[in-house]
């Protein structure tokens, strides 16, 4: 957690990730985060009230998953908008506060003259104007694991996001909400699941979308992403159900995972090691 501009007990709270929300946090903060600006990301931090939130729009993708974050945040008051994907680094907070170009915007955001092309920076400090926020009154992630497939006992585990990946999920592959960049593969360099699939979150800038894979070839772990469009980003079950693969790395290669394959395919070949 960094801060990037305070005055008195007014801030601008910046986070790699929404999943990093905690206790640290207070109903004056204003946040910038590196996470893909969908329901799920912004559950982490309104279940814990903020007074404004900015994150990436990550291809914006199927069904605007990549930003259905917004109308939740008008929902409970929050100001809230996403920056444009090629303009910051997904997963990297600082990033989308100082190269983010604001591309879309809530309701509460634009009432305080929050706009499309705006600086993600000037966007922050305009919502410090906005009331202090409130708790969201009931549970906005979900944190419950699901098995979508069972062979002799190793399973494909669908997870909201990596971050729930446990030493439990050392046999399985995990077919996650999240985006493939490299704060969301840190968890799995520890736990080395046999698989896992991400979505894309459309790229971003530097490719910052799919930047994790690779570190996870030093584990043996096979990845994948999914692309934005082809899956909701924070939705598991439409990666597993609706993704394409659009990025492998060479340990998913090896197991016959390629791009334009169903991730569902490419789950079970993760799976059984092989065709």
């Amino acid at each position: 957690m960094q801060i990037a501009a305070a005055s008195g007990s007014d801030r601008i709270v910046v986070l790699d990730s929404l999943t990093f929300c905690d206790g640290r946090l207070s109903v004056r903060d204003v946040v910038v985060a590196g996470s893909f600006a969908g329901a799920l990301a912004f559950g982490f931090a309104l279940e814990r009230g903020v007074r404004g939130l900015i994150a990436h729009a990550a291809g914006v993708g199927r069904d605007e998953a990549g930003i259905s974050g917004l109308p939740l945040a008008d929902d409970l008051g929050i100001p809230a908008a996403a920056v444009e994907t090629r303009s910051a680094r997904l997963g990297d907070g600082w990033s989308v506060w100082q190269d983010g170009v604001i591309a879309h915007v809530n309701a509460h955001a634009a009432a305080l003259g929050v706009a499309a092309t705006q600086r993600a920076a000037v966007a922050a400090r305009t919502m410090l104007g906005a009331p202090p926020g409130t708790a969201s009154p009931v549970p906005l992630v979900d944190r419950r694991p699901r098995v979508a497939a069972d062979v002799g006992g190793s399973r494909v585990v669908l997870v909201e996001s990596m971050s729930f990946a446990g030493p439990e999920n050392r046999g399985d592959v995990l077919c996650a909400g999240s985006h493939g960049g490299r704060v969301n593969v840190e968890r799995l360099l520890s736990v080395r699941p046999r698989g896992a699939l991400f979505n894309d979150g459309g790229g971003a800038r530097e490719a910052s979308g799919v930047s994790g894979l690779d570190a996870l070839d030093a584990v043996d772990v096979a990845a994948a992403c999914v692309d934005a469009m082809s899956a909701r980003i924070g939705d598991p079950a439409s990666t597993y159900a609706d993704g394409v693969v659009s990025a492998v790395n060479r340990t998913a290669r090896r197991v016959g995972v390629v791009v334009g394959q169903p991730a569902a395919e490419a789950a079970r070949r993760m799976l059984v090691g092989g065709p």
